[in-house]
């Protein structure tokens, strides 16, 4: 069995919302604003000019750093490779105060972890928090090993 999945689809669709707003602003904030120089008030910022940029770059490196692969015999987690024989896996829950709760579920009070461990030191090697919909930590459940 094999599952391909991004570990922060939330925040994808939190991005996705807010990319064409952003782009179009920056859009025609760079191009009334600075390069025909029609709104004299103009706000000057990364954001501001060149979001249109920045918006797909972030959508983009936020997919690649967040992809995971499950198959038979590993688990890879952007470029790296964590044999079943090597690591224990498991999914940890953790309570958040409000404060340090995520922008795109504030309300949710309980949050899941994927913790990876080294068999022979026990130490914890990565902790990655999982920013996905119910049923896909199921199915992360699912295909790894007991």
């Amino acid at each position: 069995m094999s599952l391909k999945i991004c570990l922060a689809k939330k925040v994808l669709l939190f991005y996705a919302v807010l990319a064409p707003f952003i782009m179009i602003g920056s859009l025609y904030n760079l191009i009334d604003g600075v390069i025909l120089q029609k709104n004299p008030t103009y706000r000057i910022g990364l954001f501001s000019l060149f979001g249109f940029v920045i918006m797909p770059l972030l959508l983009i490196v936020t997919y690649i750093k967040n992809k995971c692969e499950i198959t038979g015999d590993r688990v890879r987690i952007s470029k790296i490779d964590y044999l079943f024989s090597d690591y224990h896996f498991s999914i940890r829950e953790k309570e958040l105060a409000f404060k340090d709760r995520p922008l795109t579920s504030l309300l949710k009070k309980k949050y899941q972890v994927l913790v990876i461990q080294s068999k022979n030191t026990h130490e914890i090697v990565l902790e990655k928090d999982l920013d996905v919909f119910q049923k896909d930590i199921e199915n992360i459940r699912n295909a790894l090993p007991k």
